[in-house]
């Protein structure tokens, strides 16, 4: 499963909870202000109070449409704007029911807290800095609601605090007060800020980093099975080959002094003796690991032995060289790098059947061998597929491992494999190897 399906998911699954979160808003909001305005029979303001009530309610309904949705795709950013819409509704309701002396005004520390957990770093400062606006401005300005003792800050908040605590009035030390919340609710939502959004960082990068070794664990178990599929089918091979290597030496001894058959009979035997040697690189592969087959060498040179053989069986198609001749770094080389380069050239004459060519680019500690050709290039919804460890499937539904082998490879030996475009537009395959030694080739 990919990591944007995965975040996708986990959207989904945050929406979800704050929907029900909303919901149990709704009611509590719904029910305290009804037994206030009845039961207490203190004279809120009802109508806006349930205007505001209702946009929450109107809210979640788009929400549950949104979530029955076969793929609703939910964004951080749209659940960043849900939240906005809950810290607003609360802050009216606040506004119409006593202001900063209102004890709820600190449920505005619960979207602090969904924020960080949820959301980017950004959209939580976001909603910090929104949520001590607003408390700062109720501890302003409120409505003016009969029953309740209305502890505002208007007027000049030091009058009290000129003489001693002793001459304060209460409304002075009420004041005081609302100034401690508002500086104390300040300081929480900071702390809650800094510490979970990191602590939300740090279990993202661990998912990530578990994901990444499930998908490497994924790729080796494939490279295993196709590697018992190869062996077996190597030593089925086997015998066949022999066999068809017997008749074409009897064919050759019967008939090789005739000359309508000499082209064909040293055809025969020439392709014999490439699926043979095929086959022993095969078993030599499967029977060796990488430390013992493998070997460091001039990148040059290994990519004109590449360039030659793979030329030598594809005639038709034009390889330009553009190797680097400044220094040739060296680089480990095997013969699963070889046929990985070789898929390369292969896909690439699949729709550049005329030209194709090979270039090397150094880089710091790495030697770029980049293909290119005329083609469209590498669909989006391929690379996506390829970016996860994935085999790639064609239109016609058949499994193409060519590219997921090369890029299982390049990665177990610490390169990469990127996708991009020339400056003409050229579309390019871009194998990034890390280098050895650098040569100096003016001494050889």
């Amino acid at each position: 499963m990919s990591e944007i399906i995965l975040e996708k998911i986990t959207q989904n699954k945050n929406l979800t909870l704050l929907f029900w979160l909303r919901n149990i808003a709704i009611a509590g909001q719904l029910i305290s202000v009804l037994f206030v305005h009845f039961g207490l029979g203190i004279l809120l303001p009802v109508q806006p109070m349930l205007v505001s009530i209702g946009v929450l309610m109107a809210v979640n309904v788009f929400t549950r449409f949104r979530l029955k949705q076969q793929q609703p795709n939910i964004s951080k950013h749209e659940v960043f704007i849900q939240l906005l819409i809950d810290v607003a509704a609360l802050a009216v309701l606040i506004y119409y029911s006593g202001g900063a002396s209102n004890p709820f005004i600190g449920f505005f520390i619960l979207q602090v807290v969904i924020a960080a957990t949820i959301l980017t770093p950004k959209q939580t400062w976001a909603i910090v800095a929104v949520t001590g606006i607003a408390y700062l401005l109720l501890s302003y300005f409120n409505y003016e609601v009969a029953g309740l003792s209305n502890h505002s800050m208007h007027g000049d908040m030091h009058s009290g605090m000129s003489g001693r605590m002793g001459h304060a009035t209460s409304d002075d030390i009420f004041n005081l007060h609302l100034h401690g919340m508002l500086l104390g609710y300040l300081i929480t939502a900071i702390l809650v800020a800094l510490f979970v959004v990191q602590m939300s960082k740090n279990l993202r990068e661990r998912d990530q980093e578990l994901y990444r070794i499930q998908q490497q664990a994924y790729s080796e178990a494939e490279i295993l099975k196709l590697g018992m599929l190869a062996a077996g089918a190597a030593h089925e091979l086997g015998t066949p080959l022999n066999a068809i290597q017997l008749i074409s030496d009897e064919l050759k001894a019967a008939l090789y002094e005739q000359e309508d058959y000499k082209h064909t009979l040293n055809l025969l035997e020439r392709q014999v003796s490439r699926c043979s040697q095929s086959l022993n690189d095969l078993m030599t592969v499967v029977r060796q690991p990488r430390a013992v087959s493998a070997k460091e060498q001039s990148v040059n040179a290994f990519l004109d032995e590449v360039a030659d053989n793979w030329c030598h069986l594809n005639p038709s198609v034009v390889l330009e060289k553009a190797f680097s001749t400044a220094t040739d770094l060296e680089i480990v080389t095997d013969k699963l790098l070889a046929q990985a380069i070789i898929n390369l050239l292969d896909n690439a004459a699949r729709v550049s059947s005329h030209f194709i060519k090979m270039i090397t680019v150094e880089g710091e500690g790495t030697v770029d061998v980049i293909i290119e050709d005329t083609g469209p290039g590498m669909p989006d919804r391929l690379k996506k597929i390829l970016d996860n460890n994935l085999p790639i499937t064609d239109e016609q539904g058949n499994v193409r491992l060519g590219l997921f082998l090369v890029k299982t490879l390049v990665q177990r030996i610490g390169g990469a494999l990127i996708f991009s475009r020339s400056e003409q537009g050229a579309s390019q395959v871009r194998l990034r190897l890390p280098s050895v030694v650098p040569l100096d080739i003016t001494k050889k």
